[in-house]
């Protein structure tokens, strides 16, 4: 059976009723990655098509962990035409080019949704997935098209999303206690559950390219094969989700938490990109430049090291995202760029005419894929319409120069924050509003964190004091 499902109303509906589908998930992305909707009967889905479906709009201000409500800044009154601010609804708009089959539930289809405002009066600004399409349509109108793969690590662990609430970092136990970067014989270990991954996320209609254990006990990384910025973020976006899913039918909880305990390997997110022109071509490659790096790669890097600083907020969303960056972390900690340099911010990959692109190393697993895909484009399409060059590239360890020698990245989300709020270039390509209610959104996050006790203090301080 074809996973995908014809993208037309009509021809949708009658495909549905031949496969005798009765459940349809309707969901779109939060600010945290976070897939927010609805199931419907299959009856009611000719009525959302029409209609869109409503959603009450206050899951953008809630905690990643629904503790609380994030109280939107004095005089920011929401993202509506009118002052309303008592949580009303926001309409879902089913992209029926995202139909498809999820093969580990029964009778069931899955469709993204955009969110818009009420009414059908346009876009919702804060939607990451609308965010991601402003950056790409201002691509399209400098003549190129924008084409990325996400690279995603995760842990798996044999625990529960109710086992871990009172658990320590160091009691969390992972699916195999002893890692094995790319072991082949220790990682037969885990070929149950990583065969399930990669087979159902195949006939999910996900471009799996390879899977490997990675350097953490349990950790994983999947690739996704190269495509379209938007369909790659989306395919990221679906991946994650279901992962998490196929993880809790097995027993087990998957996450894509940047720093789960400080003794393991962080989970990162490699953002491979590349551009074509409007005619297919690659311009990132120049077989008359040396190492085959165009003039617009080269822009392209100037742009993305100029608003690395700016943007880490993006790349690294939660405090925790902080705890990976350290030397031979295979984060990108500093705004280098070298060729095939993994202690490098930018990596860049030289492989002839299609393989030449560049691999954005500083998000961690815990990125919304949208956001994190829009803020690499913009970065690096900002650069081209400037025209600027790039510091030289560096050959060497990167993490053995002296931290003075090099431009470092924030280490800390407070100071990320305050660079993203001042900064001028993701408010003209992200959207105001956007950076706005992102700003707001991890400003009370800090809160958060700053009021807690943790348990380092308790054992810091506890009998000392």
């Amino acid at each position: 059976m074809a996973n995908l499902i014809p993208a037309g109303g009509e021809a949708l509906l009658r495909d549905l009723h031949d496969r005798a589908v009765t459940t349809v998930v309707l969901g779109g992305t939060d600010t945290h990655g976070v897939m927010r909707g609805k199931r419907i009967p299959v009856d009611q889905l000719e009525r959302v098509l029409a209609d869109g479906m409503l959603l009450c709009e206050v899951f953008w201000v809630m905690h990643v962990d629904e503790s609380d409500l994030v109280q939107r800044p004095v005089g920011h009154v929401g993202y509506f035409p009118t002052e309303r601010t008592g949580y009303p609804d926001i309409l879902g708009l089913p992209d029926l080019t995202t139909a498809r089959i999820v093969p580990w539930h029964e009778d069931t289809v899955l469709i993204l949704c955009d969110w818009s405002l009420p009414h059908h009066s346009g876009p919702l600004p804060i939607d990451p997935r609308h965010v991601l399409r402003r950056v790409l349509d201002r691509c399209g109108s400098m003549g190129f098209e924008a084409f990325s793969a996400l690279e995603l690590e995760f842990y798996l662990l044999k625990e529960t999303a109710d086992s871990i609430i009172d658990r320590h970092p160091w009691e969390l136990v992972p699916l195999q206690a002893r890692p094995s970067t790319y072991g082949v014989v220790l990682g037969s270990g885990q070929e149950p559950i990583a065969r399930q991954i990669r087979q159902r996320m195949l006939e999910y209609g996900l471009p799996i390219e390879a899977c490997n254990p990675e350097t953490g006990p349990g950790q994983f990384e999947i690739n996704l094969r190269y495509e379209t910025a938007l369909s790659a973020a989306d395919h990221a976006f679906l991946f994650k989700s279901g992962v998490k899913e196929l993880a809790t039918q097995n027993g087990l909880l998957a996450t894509f938490m940047a720093k789960p305990n400080a003794e393991w390997a962080g989970n990162s997110c490699h953002i491979h990109v590349s551009l074509r022109d409007l005619d297919g071509s690659p311009v990132f490659y120049d077989e008359g430049q040396p190492h085959g790096i165009s003039r617009t790669m080269r822009q392209f890097i100037a742009g993305s090291l100029a608003a690395m600083p700016e943007f880490t907020a993006l790349l690294a969303p939660n405090p925790n995202s902080y705890r990976r960056y350290r030397p031979y972390s295979w984060a990108g900690t500093t705004a280098t760029w070298g060729i095939d340099n993994r202690s490098a911010g930018l990596r860049a990959i030289c492989e002839g005419a299609s393989g030449t692109r560049i691999e954005h190393r500083q998000a961690g697993g815990d990125v919304n894929p949208y956001i994190a895909s829009a803020a690499v484009l913009a970065a690096g399409l900002s650069g081209m319409a400037a025209q600027w060059e790039p510091p030289e590239m560096i050959d060497g360890d990167i993490y053995a120069i002296d931290p003075g020698e090099v431009p470092q990245l924030p280490r800390s989300l407070e100071h990320a924050v305050e660079l993203l709020d001042a900064s001028t270039l993701a408010r003209e390509w992200l959207g105001a509003e956007f950076v706005d209610h992102y700003v707001a959104m991890k400003r009370a996050e800090l809160a958060a964190q700053a009021a807690a006790v943790t348990n380092w203090d308790v054992r810091r301080y506890l009998e000392a004091l």
